[in-house]
């Protein structure tokens, strides 16, 4: 979407203090200078390494007709190179403002979507089913904070129909924040789990947070839990619409009202049966049955046909970094590295050890961060699940490797196959050393530590055919990944 300087100043609040031309014309808005083009408005904001006002002047000289910027920036820098300049209080604030303007003058049924784990997978396959009948639009890559979802509710227009938001949170009032920038119809909590426990205070914190979205839902909505959780009783409580639970208990133990009565993994293909109905998906794990039922529930909500839904369904494409596998030319990988919690490793190790193969199946993890005083527990259980999994070997990097590492030996795993790294050099020498045709390799770990690189080494290997390509000199391979919390 595009905006007049007009309808930007009237819905944020803003001065307009210098006008050199831009007149009535729709501008679009950029927020990285580095992405401007003519016909755009730059806007600064302060992000989190950056200060956006830093770059004015190098958006100005990218094309940008117009610059919105905080009026104390303005006072202190001056204007004089800004061309046509508006001034607000408090850029973030003022770019949320006119996202919430704009979702209000459409009338689009927005689809909020928050949980530990799983958000963007349900987020995709949902969008692969409603747009096979509904003009949707759903957040782009990991656009689910205070800048992200402004940004997507910036690209509503009146041919849409349904759009759905990721909503992510790292604290408590956080989701209640975006929310009321989206004003969600209908939500989805796909679940409730460690995952930045140490940021909200524990995990009853992580609950009331998610619980934010069940607040903000209208009354005529829906909303979707997994009532296989134990915390979907206290997440309905605080609902005022229709709830509904979703999962693969019986009803009479859960109060699940859609049930996954068969799933069976065939290669990457997933069958879920739900009423009777078959839905095939490709997805490499059991624990995407959860994404499927989620789907399947709401675009029920929404008049879709299981023949429709089977269709949409078959069109999802999974994730990048979301057990997506690689075949290389010795072995496969499953690339789970985008990030990482208890819960999604716990669902990674069973992916593995389910995994069919000629060879050994190897699982490689990176710390699993933003756990406080979890973090130690945590990880001990992860090496406690390899254990009894049945895989063949345990590479474990980071600050938490030994705990990975005490929990599958103390479990009974083979020291000899289970190893601790803070180096990626030794780790990958080490998985150099073990590797054979036919083994499988599963990675994971959280974002900030980088476990992709394991997968770029692989693939750097496969394509080379050398079983150690500059592994000593390359710094992305040095690093380690102790950190603090």
């Amino acid at each position: 979407m595009e905006f007049s300087l007009d309808e930007i100043v009237a819905a944020t609040g803003g001065k307009l203090v210098r006008d050199d031309g831009p007149g009535d014309r729709p501008l679009r808005i950029v927020t990285d200078s580095r992405d401007v083009t003519s016909d755009c408005l730059y806007w600064a904001l302060h992000g989190d390494t950056h200060d956006g006002h830093s770059f004015v002047e190098s958006a100005i000289d990218n094309g940008a007709v117009a610059c919105v910027v905080s009026s104390a920036w303005s006072n202190q820098a001056g204007v004089a190179f800004c061309g046509t300049v508006v001034e607000v209080d408090n850029p973030l604030q003022a770019l949320a403002d006119l996202a919430a303007w704009n979702r209000s003058r459409w009338p689009v049924h927005v689809i909020g979507v928050t949980g530990s784990f799983g958000k963007t997978t349900t987020r995709e396959m949902l969008h692969a089913v409603l747009s096979g009948k509904f003009e949707t639009l759903r957040s782009s890559k990991n656009f689910n904070n205070q800048i992200g979802v402004p940004l997507t509710l910036l690209q509503l227009g009146l041919h849409h129909e349904i759009a759905i938001v990721e909503l992510g949170a790292s604290a408590c009032g956080e989701i209640r924040r975006l929310a009321e920038i989206a004003r969600p119809d209908s939500g989805i909590i796909t679940g409730t789990g460690f995952a930045h426990a140490a940021q909200f205070g524990g995990y009853k914190a992580v609950v009331r947070a998610k619980g934010e979205l069940a607040e903000a839902i209208p009354g005529r909505g829906l909303l979707l839990l997994c009532g296989d959780e134990e915390s979907a009783g206290t997440l309905a409580s605080r609902a005022t619409c229709k709830v509904t639970n979703v999962g693969t208990g019986t009803d009479r133990e859960t109060g699940n009202e859609l049930i996954a009565t068969d799933i069976v993994q065939s290669g990457e293909q997933l069958l879920v049966t739900i009423d009777g109905t078959d839905f095939e998906v490709t997805a490499a794990g059991r624990h995407f049955a959860r994404s499927v039922l989620f789907c399947v529930a709401m675009a029920r909500h929404f008049g879709m046909s299981d023949e429709e839904i089977q269709h949409g369904l078959r069109n999802f494409v999974p994730v990048a970094g979301r057990c997506e596998i690689r075949q290389l030319s010795t072995c496969t990988i499953i690339d789970d590295c985008y990030n990482s919690s208890p819960e999604a490793m716990q669902a990674a190790i069973a992916v593995l050890a389910g995994r069919v193969t000629r060879g050994k199946r190897i699982l490689i993890t990176g710390d699993m961060l933003l756990l406080g005083e979890h973090s130690g527990t945590c990880h001990h259980d992860i090496g406690v699940s390899a254990a009894a999994s049945g895989i063949d070997h345990v590479l474990a990097f980071g600050r938490f490797a030994g705990d990975v590492v005490a929990g599958a030996v103390e479990a009974g795993f083979d020291p000899d196959r289970a190893t601790a790294h803070v180096k990626l050099v030794t780790l990958c020498s080490t998985l150099n050393s073990v590797l054979a045709d036919g083994d499988v390799i599963l990675i994971k770990g959280s974002r900030a530590t980088h476990m992709e690189r394991v997968v770029e080494w692989l693939e750097s290997r496969s394509a080379t055919s050398q079983t150690a390509r500059n592994m000593t000199t390359d710094t992305r391979y040095q690093e380690t990944s102790v950190r603090t919390e």
